[in-house]
C-alpha cells in the first residue's frame, strides 16, 4: 500500500522520535564498535527518509553522524542535538514559509565528517538558498550526469519515476492555474512544496539533471513567495520549460538511455526568467516531432485521490484481470441457458406428471369406449408408483431450479459489479489531456498572434486509460485546427463586433454508455460554399457533385482525403494532414465524429465514443444463415420489414423514417453471404438502423435475435485482415461474428458489393432424391417445395402428419422434411411412427421446426430424427443437410 506524500511526511516526523531516542541511548554503550552499530541503525533510516523527502540537509546530516568515528560521544552528541532541532523545525514550519537552512546543514555534515568544528543556524527566512550555495549540488555541476546509476533499491526505481511524473503533469496543471488567478498564496505554497519533493527525491536517487533543474525551479518560486517578483508569463515560461526538462529526463532515465537534455540554458533562464525566448525550449541530439507539452503521458499507476492510500497496479494486470472477468461473465452466460433448460424440464415433468394424474381420475373415460386393459394399467400398483416418484421428483426439481435460479441472480449482481470495478481501475478522467491541450493553446496562440482562452468542462468524466492514450493525437489535431484555422487574430475580432480573445471549449459528459468529447470555438466558422468551391478546386469532387451537396454533406467534405482548408501546409495543425485521418482513428476506436458550423459563430466537433473496449453490448441478428454481432452503440432502430415499405432512391432502395430517408442495404449481399430464404421468415425480414461517422444507413438482416454483453476477441494474425470483421464473440455455445460497420459502409459504395450476390447456380441431381415435406403453414410449405426443387430434387407435401404418414405409406420416399407443431400429428408423433415402419427405419429424417430449446431438440433426435434445424433456418441450410444424409446413407449401402 503506497502512501502519499503527506502521510509519508507525516510518518517520518512520527517515527523520527524514537529514532533519535535510540540514538541517544546508543551513545551511553561503552564499546565503540557496538556504538557505531547502534547509531547507524537508528540513523540510516532518518537518512533515507529525510533524503526520499526532499529534506537533503537533514539526510546529509543523519547519514554524516552514522558514518562518524563513534570515539567522540561528546561531538556525537552535539550534532544529535543539532539534528533534532532540525526534524522539529520541519514539523513546524508552515506551507509558506520557514525553512531548514539546507546549506548549514549540508556544511556541517561535511564537517562533521572531516572532523572540523561546526555551529548551526536552522530556521532561515531570507531568501531561499540557490544552488550555488549548495556545497552538494556544486559538486555535481561538473559531474558526469548524461548516466544514471539510480542510488535506489531496485525495487524503488519504477516508484520514483512514476511519483516524477505525476508531480510534473501535477505541477504543469496548477502553473496554469496560476497565471490565471495572480499570486495565491496556497496555490503557490503547493508548488514550492511539490518542487521541494522533487528536489529531494532526484537528489537522493542520484538522479542529478533533475535535481539541478528542480533546485533552480524551486529557487525560483521561492522569490515569488516571498514577493521579490510577479506571476507573470516570462516566469511561468520557464517553469513550464523546466517541467519539460524534467520530464524529458525521467523519460530517458525510464528508459536507461543517456540523459542528453541540454539543461544549462535552462539553468540560466531560471536564474533570470526575462532573457530571450530563443532559450524556451530543452535542447535534445535528437530533435523531437512534437513539443515536450504534446508528448504522450509514459504509461503510469491509475490517478492518486488527494487523501487515503493507493495501491500501484501495473495496467497489464489489470488488463489480464478484465479478460477474466470476461470468461466469468461468458460462463455465467452458459449457467443462465442450462437453467433455463432445466426449467423446461421441470415444466415436462409437471406435465407427463398431470397427464398420469388426469388418467387414473378421468372415470369418464369408461363411457367414452377407452381401452380397458389401458386403463386397468393407468390404475395399476406400478403407475401410481411411477406418479408418485414423479411427483416427488418435480419437487426437488422445482425446489432446486429456484435455488439455481436465485443462485444465478445473486450471480449476475456480483458479477456485474466486479467488472463495473474492475473497469474503474482502467479508468482515468480525461482531464489528464484537456490540461495537457492548455498548454497546446497558450503556446500556439501566442505564436500566432492570437488571444486565446481556454475553457474546460467536465474534465472529471471518466474513460478506458487505452482510450485516452489513443485519443491524444486526434485530440491534439483538433485543438490546433479550432486555433489555427478557426480563432481569428484581435482585430478582426475586433472589426467583427466579437471579444479580442477568443474561446477555445474542451467538454465531455457521459451518455448512457458513451463518452461525448466536444472541441468548439467561437471562431469564423466554415462556409458550405467555400468548402464546395474548394473541393472542385482540389479535384475531390466534381462541379456537379457539388451542386448536389446540402450544407451538411458540404460541411462533411472536410473529412474527405486531400482536402484542406489552409491555404499553404504548415507545422501548425496537421502537416498538410487532413480531417479524414481524425475520423479514421475515430472510427478505429468504434466512435463516430459529428461537425456542426455557423459562419461567423464558430465550429463544434464531436466525438461520440465507448466507454471502454474491453467488454461491450451487441445486437445479434441473423444474416444469410449465419448469426452476426452488431455493435449497439452504433444501433438507432430495429424493426420488421413490411411489405412494400422500401421505396426507389437511384440505383438503390430506402426506408422513410419520419422526414428521413436512409438508403437500405442486403447486409447478406454486402457480406457476400447467399441470399437464401429463411424459412419461417418468407416475404419477412428486419432492418436494423446503425450510424456510421455521420450518416443513416439501413441493414436488411433475416431476423434479429437479441442484445447481449460480450467479450471481444481477436480474430488472430491470420484473420486479421478479414473484411469486415472487428472481432469475434462467444454468445451462448457460438461463436459470432462482431461488423466492422465502417467497412460495411464502405463496401456498399462499391456497386458488385451493395446488390448483393446472386443465387448460386444449384447442381440438379441425376438421382432425382424423393422428399416428402410435412408442414401445415401454407407459405412455408410452399417455400421449402420452390427450395428444394430447384435444387434438383423431387417434392410432394403434406398439410399435416396424418397426411404425411398417409403419403409415406402410399408412396416410397427417400428423405423426409417434418414441421414439429402440426394438427391431428405433431412432428414427434410424426416420426415415430415413421421409425415403425419397416420402408422408413433408415430413412433420412428431417425436422424443421421454431421450438429451439434444447430440450425440443433431444425429444427430436430421442424420437428418430437424424437433424434438427431451428427456424429461420435457410435453404441452403436444409439442402445440405439432406445431401448430406443422403450421402451417408449411400455410403452406408
Amino acid at each position: 500500500m503506497a502512501l502519499s506524500s503527506a502521510e509519508l511526511y507525516e510518518l517520518f516526523l512520527s517515527l523520527s522520535a524514537a529514532r533519535l531516542a535510540a540514538a541517544k541511548q546508543a551513545l551511553e554503550l561503552k564499546q565503540v564498535a557496538e556504538r557505531r552499530a547502534a547509531l547507524s541503525a537508528a540513523l540510516a533510516p532518518i537518512a533515507v527518509d529525510a533524503g526520499l523527502l526532499g529534506a537533503e540537509g537533514v539526510s546529509a546530516l543523519a547519514s554524516a553522524i552514522a558514518r562518524a568515528e563513534a570515539d567522540e560521544p561528546a561531538r556525537i552528541g552535539g550534532a544529535l542535538s543539532e539534528l533534532e532541532r532540525a526534524i522539529h523545525a520541519l514539523s513546524v514550519a508552515d506551507a509558506s514559509g520557514a525553512r531548514v537552512n539546507e546549506t548549514e546543514l549540508l556544511r556541517a555534515a561535511g564537517a562533521l565528517l572531516e572532523g572540523g568544528a561546526h555551529g548551526f543556524t536552522l530556521l532561515d527566512d531570507e531568501a531561499p538558498v540557490s544552488v550555488a550555495q549548495s556545497t552538494a549540488a556544486s559538486a555535481s555541476d561538473n559531474a558526469d550526469d548524461s548516466r544514471w546509476t539510480p542510488g535506489l533499491a531496485e525495487d524503488m526505481v519504477g516508484a520514483f519515476l512514476d511519483e516524477c511524473v505525476e508531480r510534473t503533469e501535477g505541477l504543469a496543471e496548477r502553473l496554469l492555474e496560476l497565471e490565471q488567478r495572480g499570486t495565491d498564496k496556497q496555490l503557490v505554497g503547493a508548488i514550492f512544496r511539490d518542487l521541494h519533493t522533487l528536489k529531494g527525491s532526484s537528489a537522493f536517487a542520484g538522479l542529478t539533471k533533475l535535481n539541478r533543474v528542480a533546485h533552480r525551479a524551486e529557487d525560483l518560486i521561492g522569490e515569488l513567495r516571498d514577493g521579490k517578483r510577479p506571476a507573470d508569463r516570462p516566469l511561468i515560461d520557464v517553469l513550464l520549460a523546466a517541467l519539460d526538462a524534467m520530464r524529458a529526463i525521467t523519460e530517458q532515465a525510464r528508459a536507461g538511455s543517456v540523459i542528453d537534455v541540454d539543461v544549462a540554458p535552462l539553468l540560466e533562464r531560471l536564474a533570470n526568467p526575462n532573457r530571450a525566448a530563443a532559450l524556451a525550449e530543452p535542447h535534445r541530439s535528437t530533435p523531437n516531432q512534437k513539443s515536450q507539452a504534446e508528448q504522450a503521458t509514459p504509461a503510469a499507476a491509475p490517478p492518486r485521490p488527494s487523501d487515503g492510500g493507493t495501491l500501484r497496479i501495473e495496467f497489464d494486470k489489470v488488463d489480464r484481470l478484465l479478460n477474466l472477468v470476461g470468461e466469468i461473465v461468458l460462463a455465467r452466460s452458459k449457467l443462465s441457458g442450462a437453467a433455463e433448460v432445466q426449467g423446461m424440464v421441470v415444466r415436462e415433468v409437471a406435465q407427463l406428471r398431470k397427464k398420469l394424474s388426469d388418467s387414473r381420475a378421468a372415470p369418464a373415460a369408461l363411457a367414452s369406449g377407452s381401452d380397458v386393459v389401458s386403463l386397468r394399467s393407468a390404475f395399476s400398483p406400478e403407475n401410481s408408483a411411477i406418479l408418485e416418484d414423479l411427483e416427488r421428483t418435480e419437487r426437488v426439481l422445482r425446489e432446486t431450479f429456484g435455488e439455481v435460479d436465485s443462485g444465478l441472480g445473486g450471480l449476475a449482481i456480483a458479477v456485474g459489479q466486479l467488472r463495473d470495478t474492475v473497469m474503474k481501475l482502467r479508468m482515468v478522467p480525461i482531464a489528464r489531456l484537456f490540461t495537457k491541450y492548455q498548454r497546446t493553446v497558450r503556446e500556439l496562440s501566442h505564436k500566432l498572434g492570437k488571444e486565446v482562452n481556454v475553457e474546460l468542462v467536465g474534465g472529471d468524466t471518466e474513460l478506458d486509460k487505452v482510450l485516452v492514450e489513443r485519443l491524444e493525437d486526434p485530440l491534439l489535431h483538433l485543438v490546433r485546427n479550432a486555433v489555427d484555422h478557426g480563432v481569428e487574430t484581435p482585430d478582426v475580432r475586433a472589426a467583427a463586433g466579437k471579444p479580442r480573445e477568443g474561446t477555445v471549449r474542451l467538454s465531455a459528459s457521459q451518455r448512457g454508455g458513451q463518452i461525448l468529447v466536444e472541441i468548439s470555438d467561437d471562431g469564423r466558422g466554415l462556409d458550405p460554399e467555400k468548402l464546395r468551391q474548394k473541393a472542385v478546386d482540389k479535384a475531390v469532387i466534381s462541379e456537379a457533385e457539388a451542386a448536389e451537396l446540402d450544407d451538411a454533406a458540404a460541411l462533411d467534405l472536410i473529412f474527405r482525403a486531400g482536402f484542406s482548408t489552409a491555404e499553404k501546409l504548415s507545422d501548425v495543425s496537421g502537416r498538410g494532414v487532413g480531417m479524414d485521418v481524425v475520423r479514421d482513428a475515430i472510427q478505429k476506436l468504434k466512435g463516430n465524429v459529428a461537425l456542426r458550423s455557423v459562419v461567423g459563430a464558430g465550429t463544434t466537433v464531436e466525438l461520440s465514443l465507448p466507454l471502454t473496449l474491453a467488454i461491450t453490448q451487441v445486437l445479434t441478428a441473423r444474416v444469410g444463415g449465419e448469426l452476426c454481432a452488431i455493435p449497439l452503440d452504433a444501433v438507432v432502430s430495429a424493426q420488421t420489414l413490411a411489405p412494400g415499405a422500401l421505396e426507389p432512391l437511384g440505383t438503390g432502395q430506402c426506408l422513410r423514417l419520419g422526414e428521413r430517408l436512409v438508403p437500405v442495404f442486403d447486409l447478406a449481399g454486402v457480406l457476400g453471404l447467399a441470399e437464401n430464404v429463411a424459412l419461417g421468415e418468407v416475404d419477412a425480414g428486419s432492418v436494423v438502423i446503425v450510424t456510421v461517422g455521420n450518416f443513416e444507413l439501413g441493414l436488411c438482416v433475416q431476423q434479429v435475435l437479441g442484445r447481449h454483453e460480450v467479450v471481444i476477441k481477436s480474430l488472430g494474425s491470420m484473420l486479421a485482415a478479414a473484411p469486415c470483421a472487428a472481432g469475434a464473440a462467444v454468445i451462448g455455445e457460438r461463436m459470432v461474428l462482431v461488423l466492422d460497420l465502417l467497412d460495411i459502409a464502405q463496401r456498399t459504395q462499391e456497386p458488385t458489393r451493395s446488390r448483393g450476390v446472386e443465387h448460386r447456380a444449384r447442381v440438379v441431381r441425376a438421382d432425382r432424391a424423393r422428399v416428402l415435406v410435412a408442414e401445415d403453414s401454407d407459405l412455408i410449405r410452399e417455400a421449402i417445395r420452390r427450395e428444394l426443387s430447384q435444387a434438383g430434387f423431387e417434392v410432394v407435401t403434406a398439410v399435416d402428419g396424418e397426411d404425411a404418414l398417409r403419403i409415406a405409406k402410399e408412396q416410397r420416399f427417400d428423405a423426409v422434411s417434418s414441421d414439429v407443431m402440426m394438427p391431428r400429428k405433431d412432428g414427434y408423433e410424426l416420426v415415430r411412427a415413421l421409425r415403425a415402419e419397416a420402408n422408413y427405419r433408415d430413412t433420412p429424417i428431417v425436422m424443421v421446426t421454431s421450438k429451439d430449446a434444447r430440450i425440443d431438440a433431444v425429444r427430436g433426435y430421442d424420437a428418430g430424427a437424424d437433424a434438427y434445424l431451428t427456424k429461420p433456418a435457410d435453404s441452403e441450410e436444409l439442402i445440405r443437410t439432406l445431401d448430406a444424409l443422403l450421402q451417408k446413407r449411400r455410403g452406408a449401402r
